[in-house]
């Protein structure tokens, strides 16, 4: 009996790792953006942060869209150079990210599923 709850333990742990594991981060966005640039991320119920790093303070905006409405959800427009966002919901969504200057600059997006 001990035996069979320590393989169950292990096993448990062992799925926690793993689903842990399988969550990505993707970079959809940049490196070298031109002016007033936007980029996006395909269509998924699997998106929950969407983040722009940026290498000098200009006017950017990061949001989530969904698939039905296409309204935007938790836009955050700044001039810092590190935006985040997280949408919590299982609602069909993509990250979006634009970058509001009028000439280029170097900037990434990216996005967790």
């Amino acid at each position: 009996m001990k035996r069979l709850a320590a393989v169950a333990a292990l096993l448990l742990v062992a799925l926690a790792f793993s689903a842990s594991a399988s969550a990505a981060t993707v970079t959809y966005g940049g490196y070298s953006w031109p002016a007033g640039q936007a980029y996006s991320t395909s269509f998924s119920p699997n998106w929950w942060r969407n983040v722009f790093s940026k290498m000098a303070t200009f006017d950017t905006t990061i949001t989530f869209i969904d698939n039905v409405s296409y309204s935007w959800h938790f836009t955050l427009r700044s001039h810092a150079t590190y935006l985040q966002i997280h949408w919590l919901s299982s609602q069909t969504k993509k990250a979006h990210c634009r970058a509001n200057q009028g000439s280029s600059a170097w900037a990434a997006c990216s996005a967790t599923n």
